[in-house]
């Protein structure tokens, strides 16, 4: 990668209603992208960078059904909102998240390489947790086993 990008994975813009729980706050936002290691999402937030959430994508505000179901944290605050990386999620989420980034993608191969050469998760018990995040990981896998909210 060059100084300039230091993205570690590509980014595929897809516009899904997202609902993050911070515990204190709770937002309805949209995505702007969403990668293999995280989301950007649009919007003004009181949040900071290291605050951990509780991530609810759907495909759409019309369907009723949590896609993808996430932790996650804020790496990065702009103008536009922040960004969120994965720090653990089940594995249909995750296989879900790989199939619409494939599906969505300009270059499916650059990404399919993506999976399979810069994985950041391991797997554990029907979980995958970022092994470049250093949390409680019983707490991790308590929060991604509790019953997700209807949003």
């Amino acid at each position: 990668m060059d100084e300039i990008n230091k993205r570690q994975f590509s980014r595929i813009k897809i516009r899904w209603a997202v609902f993050l729980d911070f515990g204190s706050a709770q937002y309805h936002c949209l995505l702007e992208n969403v990668s293999l290691g995280g989301i950007l999402v649009t919007g003004n937030f009181k949040q900071s960078k290291g605050d951990i959430c509780k991530i609810h994508v759907k495909e759409s505000a019309l369907y009723s059904e949590v896609a993808l179901y996430a932790v996650g944290s804020i790496a990065r605050v702009c103008d536009c909102g922040i960004a969120l990386k994965f720090i653990g999620m089940k594995l249909d989420s995750y296989f879900f998240l790989q199939a619409n980034l494939l599906a969505k993608a300009v270059n499916p191969s650059i990404l399919g390489n993506e999976i399979i050469k810069k994985n950041i998760f391991d797997f554990d018990n029907g979980l995958l947790i970022c092994n470049t995040f250093h949390c409680n990981r019983n707490k991790l896998k308590n929060i991604l086993n509790q019953p997700q909210q209807k949003i």
